[in-house]
């Protein structure tokens, strides 16, 4: 049976990955129209955008990140392939991401109901920073960073007023009340004019 243009395009991210060929993945999302190209990534990078957050994470000395709710995984292998930071993803429903209709994945995936697993269960020093992208649930946002043990909080998503909805987003992240985070890297991330990652540093 004949492959739908979706199925052609995941399969060409999959050989991609698999050969480890970062770059033609970046091509093969820059060439989809972006209706089309966040079916497969909210937040598709450029070459020269993970450039720019290489050298941002290297001047932090941030080499390991867990990102909370990675979905497929996909722009976590691509900032590992490109910029050498060791990215591991977490997600909550194992039972679905096992399952026949689970969308493909692209990295390792850590699964845990509870924070205890993600957090205190993998070691509270492990991990250099905690990932948001494009997460909506202000209130679970907290009571991770709550918990988290690590210098750095990494948040990405849209600017505001863009007519796309996260919580947090990233220049109005809403920490704990009681915690202190500056904002010390922000870098635009992609071709739509839309996308932010911003770094904050516990203080």
């Amino acid at each position: 049976m004949e492959r739908s243009a979706a199925e052609k395009i995941e399969h060409a991210i999959g050989d991609c990955v698999a050969s480890k060929n970062w770059k033609k993945v970046i091509d093969l999302g820059q060439a989809l129209p972006i209706d089309k190209r966040v079916k497969f990534l909210w937040v598709w990078p450029r070459q020269q955008d993970l450039h720019r957050i290489r050298i941002g994470l290297n001047d932090l000395n941030i080499s390991r990140v867990i990102s909370i709710g990675c979905g497929t995984g996909l722009l976590e292998w691509l900032i590992t392939r490109a910029t050498g930071v060791a990215v591991a993803g977490v997600e909550k429903d194992e039972n679905w991401w096992r399952s026949k209709y689970a969308t493909k994945t692209y990295i390792p995936m850590m699964f845990a109901e509870g924070l205890s697993n993600v957090i205190d269960g993998q070691g509270q020093l492990r991990w250099h920073a905690m990932m948001f992208c494009y997460f909506n649930d202000g209130g679970a946002f907290r009571e991770y960073v709550q918990e988290f043990g690590g210098s750095f909080v990494i948040i990405i998503g849209p600017a505001e007023g863009r007519g796309v909805h996260t919580d947090p987003l990233p220049f109005q992240p809403n920490f704990p009340a009681e915690q202190n985070w500056e904002r010390v890297q922000s870098f635009k991330v992609g071709s739509e004019n839309l996308n932010h990652l911003v770094i904050y540093q516990r203080q």
